[in-house]
């Protein structure tokens, strides 16, 4: 992705490149370049896997001015450097990963020219992406000429397919893998006086919603109520998102934490997990909240209740909006003396529905996509 030097939507294509690795299999990764390189980018070099750092940089206009015009978009003469690496690694399969769905649109052309099988995984899809008659095509077009369309959950998948208006035969859901121990058991915090909510994800409003917390946290029945929420991650919103709460009067009942290495120390301090996304792929914070034996709190959005049961495991607001957030907490405040039993059925309930090992299934997915074609 171009946004951010890392986040969820990378762990997938870098685990599962490690694990081909592993195996004695010859891997090449590119990225983009970032002025200072991430952990996971290092442990790929680490592990023997070069790596092509391309530069990000904005099509000049003339380009732009051409593609409008064309209706297709010419080469980027950034990243023919890149693609020239491509070339001469000679791959078998190349694997496009997807921050949302349209970031390899350009990728999946030069492979289809150079005859490469190639699959797609697009981790994240919103209503507000929506396609025009002149992109709608090209975005077909680089899903349905692919090997496999893989999507994180099958909110994402059923919206593309609107979207394009097409059902894609070669589509499949895949899952992610998480940053917990399968076998996760944090004690549940021992202060329940306070109730302690964590909203893990990239500080990004316009993507995770922490603005329609803030607003639901500044009506005044939470006020009085003895609730903190804690954040954690980082993102382009982090001083508004900070001088938002300032604004609406917070206080100590938000606290900004940033991101921290061990995911497992958050729910040993917190009771539940409150996530207001906008849209998703399907959250690893989900994921990870519920091994841990945590409920959750989401919005109806992409793959966010997919695998929760509301009201059982966790509790749904029907759309990302300040009424139907509180509606949710609400719900979820008064049956806060159930949290510890939610989340003990939340654990077993994720087991039975997420992988151990989500990154050695989908090395084997595309090992098996790769021998097809030889």
């Amino acid at each position: 992705m171009a946004g951010a030097p890392w986040g969820g939507s990378e762990v997938l294509w870098s685990q599962t490149a490690l694990r081909l690795r592993a195996a004695g299999h010859d891997v090449l990764a590119s990225v983009v370049r970032w002025p200072e390189t991430p952990e996971p980018v290092r442990e790929l070099r680490a592990a023997g896997i070069p790596v092509d750092e391309r530069r990000w940089v904005a099509a000049p206009l003339p380009y732009r001015a051409l593609a409008k015009i064309l209706r297709h978009p010419p080469k980027h003469p950034g990243w023919e450097p890149s693609w020239q690496r491509i070339m001469a690694f000679q791959p078998d399969l190349v694997c496009l990963s997807n921050g949302g769905v349209g970031c390899c649109l350009e990728w999946a052309k030069r492979c289809q020219a150079a005859k490469i099988p190639y699959v797609q995984v697009a981790q994240a899809n919103s209503e507000q992406c929506w396609p025009n008659d002149f992109s709608g095509p090209d975005l077909l077009a680089a899903y349905a000429g692919a090997c496999k369309a893989y999507f994180v959950s099958q909110g994402n998948l059923s919206l593309f397919e609107m979207q394009v208006a097409t059902r894609l035969s070669n589509a499949e859901v895949v899952r992610n893998p998480f940053n917990v121990s399968w076998h996760a058991a944090p004690a549940w915090p021992l202060d329940d006086e306070i109730f302690k909510l964590a909203c893990v994800g990239r500080l990004e409003a316009g993507a995770k919603g922490q603005d329609l917390l803030f607003q639901v946290l500044a009506l005044d029945k939470w006020r009085e109520r003895p609730l903190r929420v804690t954040l954690f991650g980082s993102g382009p919103n982090a001083v508004g998102l900070q001088r938002l709460a300032n604004l609406y009067q917070l206080g100590k009942r938000v606290h900004f934490a940033g991101r921290v290495a061990k995911v497992e120390e958050i729910w040993g301090a917190h009771h539940a997990l409150v996530l207001p996304s906008r849209y998703e792929g399907l959250p690893l914070a989900v994921v990870e909240a519920m091994l841990c034996g945590r409920p959750v709190i989401v919005t109806d959005v992409a793959g966010n209740k997919e695998l929760m049961e509301d009201n059982v495991t966790g509790f749904v607001a029907a759309a990302p909006s300040v009424p139907l957030l509180d509606e949710a907490m609400e719900r979820a405040w008064q049956r806060r003396a159930d949290w510890q039993a939610m989340g003990q059925a939340a654990a077993v309930s994720i087991r039975r529905q997420i992988p151990e090992d989500p990154a050695q299934i989908f090395a084997d997915k595309l090992l098996a996509e790769a021998r097809k074609r030889k």
